[in-house]
């Protein structure tokens, strides 16, 4: 708690007013509270000295403003949130800090200043204001979508995998896939090492020399018998929820990891399968076709299972007729034949089986928009870009043929 401030410094700040001036009696208020380090009482100085500046009164409605004049204000009013909210979160009061920060700074910079400060909770006894941090910190990284894999790790390491789980579920999952697939690369980082050290430690305890295996695949090879079921290593509940997040992610190097965790889950004792959701049902058999054919591989078996879960080519084909789980069988079949190097196929896909008339065509998230599907489509198959524009003039979908033609006209110029 701050103390109270010198009564001398009244008396100064009377003079001054008479002596020099209003703005040179708040210019030294200012430069008192920024020593005193009382960062919300200066942000109060600071729209005063916006208000005289822009020639508003101090207190009170300042009325309609001329354009001008509001945006000169609101920029005034950005660079004091600015000039609180970095030294709040230096304090390490990052809760106070994002009030400040959160419609004036970079979100990037944000984050960047949120792992510094996470860093120095290493080693830090669980005092009170270690733990006031911490969740401060989890608060504004995950629940305010600052820093969503710092979020996640920081959950790890102070409450487990099961809360962190649920957290990402409850926070993380509601962000556009852009943004989910750092965050879920961190669980799939954190689940592929303890599987690794989970089964070096059970092959170890049955004699089985594991001297130099520290990969996923290699201790599974040195199992034995793939036919026989191995494991679990890991809770299934959190495997399978793994798997679920990241299907949002398209790095090879998180793909590569997936499909090892997916094969993991294909040597489970039956009675630990337990059903997923929609085309995952089969949670092993989907997941390692799918992201198989995310890294172009197996593409013709994936594109076969999930044109089965959504019905094409059976008396359920048509997108209007299709259930809500066909539907989403469809977006993945095209999201894995994009992502699997067959863009002209997921172009054909998208245009025969996504609804049209405007509809909400997508539900995962994960699809392309048909215009980047059209253009990548068109070096393996050229007149992509005009089957869009004709499909476009039979759908009546006049802003998708707008941007199928500045697209086209781009890449022509270019």
């Amino acid at each position: 708690m701050n103390t109270p401030l010198p009564p001398a410094l009244f008396e100064q700040l009377a003079q001054t007013a008479s002596s020099r001036g209003v703005p040179a009696m708040l210019a030294a208020l200012g430069d008192e509270l920024t020593s005193e380090r009382r960062w919300h009482a200066l942000f109060d100085l600071r729209l005063i000295e916006a208000r005289l500046a822009e020639g508003l009164p101090a207190v009170g409605d300042a009325g309609t403003l001329a354009p001008e004049v509001r945006d000169a204000f609101e920029e005034r009013s950005r660079q004091a949130c600015l000039e609180v909210g970095w030294p709040l979160l230096d304090d390490g009061q990052v809760a106070a800090a994002w009030m400040y920060l959160r419609a004036s700074a970079e979100l990037d910079e944000v984050a960047a200043r949120l792992e510094q400060l996470a860093a120095s909770l290493a080693g830090r006894d669980e005092d009170d204001d270690a733990r006031r941090l911490l969740e401060e910190l989890v608060h504004v990284a995950l629940w305010e979508a600052v820093s969503p894999p710092l979020g996640l790790r920081l959950l790890l390491a102070h409450n487990g995998t099961c809360n962190t789980v649920t957290a990402y579920d409850q926070s993380v999952s509601r962000l556009p896939p852009v943004r989910q697939a750092p965050a879920a690369a961190v669980l799939i980082d954190h689940l592929t090492a303890e599987l690794i050290a989970n089964l070096q430690s059970d092959l170890s305890r049955r004699g089985i020399d594991v001297a130099g295996i520290d990969t996923l695949p290699g201790l599974v090879e040195a199992a034995g018998d793939p036919s026989l079921s191995l494991g679990p290593h890991v809770d299934v509940s959190h495997l399978h929820s793994v798997l679920r997040f990241a299907r949002a992610c398209s790095d090879r190097s998180m793909l590569q990891k997936s499909l090892e965790l997916a094969h993991y889950a294909d040597r489970l004792p039956e009675e630990l399968r337990y059903p997923g959701d929609g085309p995952f049902t089969e949670v092993a058999k989907a997941s390692r076709l799918f992201f198989a054919a995310c890294l172009g591989e197996e593409v013709d078996q994936a594109a076969a299972f999930f044109s089965e879960q959504a019905g094409i080519a059976s008396s359920s084909g048509s997108a209007g007729s299709r259930g809500p789980l066909e539907q989403l069988a469809v977006e993945y079949l095209i999201v894995l034949l994009a992502r699997g190097g067959r863009p002209a196929e997921a172009l054909t896909t998208a245009l025969a089986h996504l609804p049209r008339g405007g509809e909400q065509a997508a539900t995962t998230g994960l699809v392309p928009p048909v215009v980047e599907l059209a253009a990548a489509a068109e070096a393996q198959q050229p007149g992509s870009m005009q089957r869009l524009l004709d499909a476009c003039r039979d759908r009546g979908d006049a802003v998708t043929f707008a941007q199928t033609l500045a697209v086209a006209a781009a890449s022509a110029a270019a």
